[in-house]
């Protein structure tokens, strides 16, 4: 990782992800932790980085607010949902969605010149079911 990629892994810690949480937050109606596996992330160029900003962090808040588009929703995902776990990585077998122990974990293969992110109705279609 150079310094490009150290600068924009701050500025995503500082700005991107503390905005990101407050609108799942409001979009869900309940607090939902957001934890990120940086060195996953940092491993690589500056790809995965504004990847996770632009596209993953997108099509989470998507899927939550489709989810969360009524009371019935919004107290399903509460019951199962209390933090997101993303990590990435460069295998295309890796890339996983899991809830376990009320964490959604998403696995994204965000690096190379095609990359996996779980889009907003792939989370959906897989969250709907378990709650």
């Amino acid at each position: 990782m150079g310094l490009a990629e150290k600068r924009l892994a701050a500025t995503i810690q500082t700005d991107s992800l503390p905005k990101f949480e407050s609108e799942i937050q409001e979009l869900a109606g309940y607090p939902i932790s957001v934890a990120i596996n940086w060195e996953t992330f940092t491993a690589f160029d500056s790809y995965p980085l504004s990847r996770l900003e632009n596209y993953v962090f997108n099509d989470v808040k998507d899927a939550i607010k489709k989810i969360c588009q009524d009371a019935i929703g919004k107290e399903a995902l509460q019951e199962k949902v209390t933090c997101i776990h993303i990590t990435n990585t460069d295998k295309s077998e890796a890339f996983q969605m899991e809830l376990k122990d009320n964490t959604l974990f998403l696995t994204e293969r965000l690096y190379g010149d095609t990359f996996s992110n779980h889009m907003t109705n792939m989370i959906v279609d897989y969250l709907e079911p378990l709650l």
